[in-house]
């Protein structure tokens, strides 16, 4: 099973809109959603972490992807720099 999350940001009113993390029925061989935040633009996005691929590009600005360690660590705002704060929206399979 897999999250829906969204990242907003409480002072600037930034949004994410819903990203799907972690896998669905199928299995993480087919999907795996993990989160990544590009080093150039600071936009949040979902890599497929089941493509093995050895760089992760985003798809804004094609900038360097830096995987994150699942959803604990602070992600700071591409819009302010304030950290965003993540909220649950359900699951999907």
């Amino acid at each position: 099973m897999g999250s829906i999350v969204e990242f907003n940001c409480q002072s600037c009113g930034f949004t994410t809109g819903d990203l799907r993390v972690g896998w669905g029925r199928a299995g993480r061989t087919r999907f795996w959603g993990g989160l990544g935040v590009c080093a150039a633009c600071k936009r949040l996005s979902v890599v497929d972490l089941a493509a093995k691929l050895d760089t992760h590009r985003c798809q804004e600005c094609q900038g360097q992807l830096q995987l994150l360690e699942g959803m604990a660590q602070d992600i700071p705002c591409p819009e302010c720099s304030r950290v965003l704060r993540t909220t649950n929206l359900g699951v999907w399979n």
